[in-house]
């Protein structure tokens, strides 16, 4: 037999014991597949179900404030608040994470122990409450972000990852992120947060004002070598597993990056950035989105209406890129070891994982 037959022959027999004692596959395989289980329907439902929070449909009427509205603040919240805390207590435990309601903000903060080196620690975090007032739906600001935090967990949570991935839904952030200045704050002295990303604003990429402004994401960051090398991981994992997704080179390093709940983990020395949909200055300045911080933030109102001013709605398939070049980038850092559940493939595991009215849009 040449070298080269004897080089087929020893590759088919390894494919063969791989299909035959099922053996699992390992780095970018489990990456690839976990970005394929991110569902488009899966996300609408999480940010559908939490800009509606406060009228009772989830928790019953002992929430039901009479409007939707998160707004949260020490020691308690609106009826609504408090009800989205109760769904995303529930969402994250049913996926089999150690969920806890910690500080006198009331985060959610939901672990996936890693196997190997549990000590070190990624983020993924949004905030989940609103601006004050009678209706503030929430729907682009936050409920967009905290539903990719849900989405990103209900994929991540299928598989086993050398590292530690939190999930944590902020409350307070329209208090000059009230919430995750407490978490940080009582990190204790040496913990290793190796990155953490945050997402705030992914749904409504396109511009009310300058229509021909173009859809792409906007990553911002502190100009550190450690923040900048966080940052260019998402990029490279976004190129490598959603090129869909665009991302505005022009505008990492903002002069207000403390702007959002990546501020504190910044201050504190953190790699950290935020992902969003247009930086602050344009939304404050060159007004790309006239509903935010509104009772028309939602998606049966005139943010998701084409009748507006520029034509911009809900984009959920922008969402649902970043939602996934969040996915790629913290399975490929934080190392998958084998899926959680090796029988299931694909989106087989939707209807396990959806509970309480949370199951996936058809």
């Amino acid at each position: 037999m040449d070298r080269v037959s004897f080089s087929v022959v020893r590759t088919l027999r390894v494919m063969y014991l791989i299909l035959a004692l099922g053996v699992p596959v390992t780095g970018a395989d489990l990456v690839r597949e976990a970005v394929d289980k991110v569902s488009t329907g899966q996300y609408q439902t999480y940010e559908a179900l939490l800009e509606n929070m406060g009228l009772g449909f989830y928790g019953g009427p002992e929430y039901n404030q009479g409007s939707r509205g998160r707004d949260g603040w020490i020691h308690g919240g609106t009826l609504g608040n408090q009800e989205a805390q109760l769904f995303l207590v529930d969402q994250f435990s049913s996926m089999g994470l150690d969920v806890s309601v910690q500080g006198a903000y009331g985060n959610v903060v939901a672990q996936w122990p890693g196997t190997e080196t549990p000590q070190k620690i990624y983020i993924l975090c949004a905030h989940y409450d609103t601006t004050s007032g009678d209706e503030e739906p929430g729907g682009d600001d936050n409920a967009s972000g905290t539903a990719g935090v849900l989405e990103a967990a209900r994929v991540l949570a299928q598989y086993r990852f050398q590292s530690t991935v939190r999930f944590i839904a902020f409350n307070a952030e329209e208090d000059w992120m009230e919430g995750s200045r407490e978490y940080v704050n009582a990190l204790p002295k040496g913990t290793n947060i190796a990155g953490v990303i945050n997402l705030d604003m992914i749904l409504r990429p396109a511009w009310d004002y300058h229509p021909e402004e173009p859809v792409d994401l906007e990553v911002e960051t502190r100009k550190t070598p450690a923040c900048t090398a966080w940052m260019e991981a998402f990029v490279q994992a976004a190129t490598a597993y959603c090129p869909r997704l665009v991302i505005d080179p022009k505008s990492h390093y903002p002069d207000d990056w403390t702007s959002g709940d990546q501020g504190p983990f910044l201050l504190a020395g953190y790699a950290a950035f935020t992902a969003v949909e247009n930086t602050a200055e344009e939304m404050w300045y060159c007004r790309s989105n006239l509903y935010y911080h509104t009772g028309q933030d939602s998606g049966t109102a005139l943010a998701n209406s084409a009748s507006g001013p520029g034509g911009a709605i809900y984009d959920y398939d922008f969402a649902t890129n970043v939602v996934k070049a969040t996915v790629a980038t913290l399975a490929m850092q934080a190392v998958p070891v084998a899926p959680r559940f090796p029988s299931e493939q694909g989106q087989d595991a939707l209807e396990k994982d959806a509970v309480h009215g949370a199951a996936p849009v058809k």
